[in-house]
C-alpha cells in the first residue's frame, strides 16, 4: 500500500496529503477530551473523542485499499472501534482508494453516505472581497461564547445543540487555538476556529446560520481566527476540509482544491 504523505512537507493536495492532514487535525481535536481513543491499525486511523459530537468521533481509512478483502477487514476494524464508542461515530475514506465494487461493500456493511469533503490549502489569503460586516466579534475564551460556536454549527448542519455542546470546553483546549463568534443584535450568527497543527494552521468549525449566507459573515470570522493564530505562530500554510457549500467561499479566499474524502455514518444509527 502507498504510504500516506506528510502534508507538512510540500504543497501537495493529493489524496495522501489530504487524508494525512485530516487525521492529524482530528487527532488534535479528539485528544482534548479525557476519554479519547487514538490508534492506528493498518490503514485504519482512529480518532475518537468519545463525546456526544459525531464529527469529533472520526475513523479514517488513511491508505489505499487494494483488494476487496482489505476493504472488508478495514471496515471490520473500524466497526469494532465504533461499536466500543458510547456515542455515534463516522467513517471517512477516499473514493479513489476503494477497490472494485467498493461502494457495494460499504453498503453491505451498513454504512450510509453522509457527505463529501475536499482538502483545500493556501499559502496566503487573497484580499477580502467586501467590507467587514457590522457584527460584534468575540473570542471564545469563556464557556458561554464557546457554546455558541457549537450552536451555530449545529444549526448550520441541522443537528440538535447538544450534539455540539462539547465546544463549551474550547477555553481549556491545549495548544494554540482560537475560536471566534460573530453576533448580530446579540444573536450568534457565525463562527470559525483555527489552530496550530505542526507546520500549518488548520481551520475548522466554520459555519453561518441558514438564511444568512452571502453576507461575508463566515469569511470575517475565519479571517479573525486565522490572524489571531498567526499573531502567535507567524505565517503558516493554511489547511481545511470543505463541504460542497463552503468550497466557493474558500476558493475566493485563495484556497486551492485538493482530493475528495467521503463521510459515512455507521448504520443503523446508534441510540
Amino acid at each position: 500500500m502507498g504510504a500516506v504523505k506528510n502534508p507538512m512537507d510540500s504543497g501537495n493536495l493529493d489524496t495522501g496529503s489530504v487524508a494525512g492532514c485530516l487525521v492529524d487535525a482530528w487527532r488534535y481535536v479528539a485528544g482534548q477530551f479525557p476519554g479519547h481513543v487514538l490508534a492506528n491499525v493498518g490503514p485504519v486511523a482512529v480518532t475518537l473523542s468519545h463525546t456526544d459530537c459525531p464529527f469529533f468521533n472520526m475513523i479514517t481509512l488513511s491508505a489505499p485499499l487494494e483488494s476487496q478483502a482489505a476493504l472488508r477487514q478495514a471496515i471490520a476494524t473500524a466497526h469494532g472501534y465504533a461499536e466500543a464508542c458510547p456515542h455515534d461515530a463516522m467513517l471517512l475514506l477516499s473514493p479513489d482508494w476503494l477497490p472494485a465494487n467498493g461502494a457495494a461493500i460499504l453498503a453491505e456493511a451498513g454504512l450510509a453516505y453522509s457527505m463529501s469533503m475536499w482538502g483545500m490549502a493556501a499559502f496566503a489569503l487573497a484580499p477580502a472581497r467586501r467590507d467587514e460586516p457590522a457584527l460584534e466579534f468575540r473570542f471564545a475564551s469563556d464557556e458561554a461564547t464557546a457554546l455558541d460556536v457549537g450552536r451555530v454549527n449545529a444549526d448550520a448542519y441541522g443537528m440538535p445543540h447538544n450534539a455540539f455542546a462539547v465546544t463549551g470546553t474550547l477555553p481549556r483546549w491545549t495548544g494554540t487555538q482560537v475560536a471566534v463568534v460573530g453576533y448580530e443584535d446579540g444573536r450568534a450568527v457565525t463562527a470559525a476556529q483555527a489552530y496550530l497543527l505542526g507546520a500549518v494552521i488548520y481551520i475548522a468549525m466554520v459555519a453561518t446560520l441558514p438564511g444568512l449566507h452571502g453576507r461575508g459573515y463566515g469569511e470575517a470570522a475565519m479571517r479573525r481566527a486565522i490572524e489571531a493564530v498567526q499573531h502567535v505562530a507567524g505565517p503558516k500554510r493554511l489547511w481545511l476540509h470543505a463541504t460542497e457549500m463552503g468550497r466557493p467561499l474558500y476558493r475566493a479566499m485563495g484556497f486551492a482544491d485538493g482530493a475528495q474524502m467521503d463521510l459515512y455514518a455507521f448504520a443503523p444509527a446508534r441510540a
